[in-house]
């Protein structure tokens, strides 16, 4: 059976075609430019879709975390305060620029569009359903985990450019996380690798047509989940921003515009990294009755849903304590998930 949101997107991508090649008749665009400039609009259209669902996104935490607290979170501006969104977008447009005299004007001008840019670039391999991707790769979870580790690297320079106590102990305690979790994470993936036999993310979620990653690797699912806790900076492991010990981290510095992308950022990688946990231990868009995509996102939201209700039941360790947790508890717990997977392909799957 065919997917009905693939058919609209094919339908909408030859909608725009068609307009493109009238308009470019008439304004004597070469029609070798005609694809290119439909691959622009598609982009563009794509990007607004994804830029709704991350304003849904932050009104969804909203609403969360206001009905765990018992009280009614945003309800004035706009239909259940969904438009609340829209007024801090413009709040932070507005607001002035200010460089404190220590800071790097350069880089604080150019790192927050670039960190913005680098955490969206995993959306790209992820594969939302069958054949709605933008490009399918052999090694895309190499690539996507590749580049998620730049990101702490990129905080760390933007709390040196902030020109403040603040921001550097932020940075710092940011490159801390990064040290912690990326062995056990690695771990993860080699037995995920070992699993499904593939790097391929498309081929990852095929082989979870009958039975996901997430039943036969448990302790690996939920080793991810922490994993991926780190690796966003949320409560408890929101470290590298404490208000109540570094003000706000490494972002205390920037304001308006640059806070406001900062914000954004914060939540194209909650996005990504649902993808990626939805991609390798939930079956991705397998599912019955509805649309492949439908399928995908229901899984995305409803594991960030749970990341909110984790970021309001756990206290915040210290540093010390969370290289303690990494290298004492879950370095030998991956170890243990990698010997799991290893009896798994080689007693069960068989």
């Amino acid at each position: 059976m065919s997917d009905p949101i693939l058919n609209i997107a094919l339908w909408l991508r030859n909608y725009v075609f068609s307009l493109v090649e009238y308009f470019g008749k008439i304004l004597g665009i070469p029609p070798s430019m005609y694809e290119y400039i439909t691959g622009l609009i598609m982009f563009l259209i794509g990007f607004l879709a994804f830029g709704l669902d991350i304003l849904f996104i932050v009104w969804m935490e909203r609403k969360v975390i206001g009905r765990i607290h018992n009280r009614r979170s945003v309800t004035e501006t706009g239909p259940v305060g969904f438009f609340q969104n829209i007024a801090d977008v413009v709040k932070l447009l507005v607001k002035e620029d200010i460089i404190p005299l220590g800071a790097d004007r350069f880089f604080h001008d150019i790192l927050p569009p670039i960190t913005a840019a680098v955490t969206l670039i995993p959306l790209v391999v992820i594969p939302f359903a069958p054949h709605f991707y933008v490009v399918r790769l052999s090694i895309s979870l190499l690539l996507a985990f590749g580049v998620m580790a730049l990101v702490p690297g990129l905080i760390l320079l933007i709390g040196w450019a902030g020109g403040s106590k603040y921001t550097l102990l932020g940075g710092f305690r940011s490159g801390l996380q990064l040290i912690a979790y990326e062995i056990p994470l690695s771990l993860l993936l080699i037995s995920i690798v070992i699993v499904t036999r593939s790097l391929d993310l498309v081929t990852i979620v095929e082989s979870q047509s009958h039975l996901w990653n997430i039943v036969r690797l448990p302790l690996g699912a939920l080793l991810f989940f922490i994993v991926g806790t780190m690796e966003l900076e949320r409560a408890p492991f929101d470290i590298p921003e404490a208000e109540g010990e570094i003000v706000a981290g490494w972002r205390t510095e920037y304001p308006g515009i640059k806070f406001g992308l900062f914000y954004g950022t914060e939540y194209f990688h909650f996005f990504v990294t649902s993808s990626l946990f939805v991609t390798l231990f939930l079956g991705g868009w397998h599912g019955p009755l509805l649309p492949p995509l439908v399928w995908f996102l229901i899984k995305v939201h409803l594991v960030m849903i749970l990341w909110i209700w984790v970021r309001l039941t756990f206290f915040r360790p210290r540093p010390d304590q969370l290289l303690r947790i990494c290298f004492k508890y879950m370095i030998p717990l991956a170890f243990l998930n990698l010997l799991w997977a290893i009896g798994y392909v080689a007693f069960i799957s068989y």
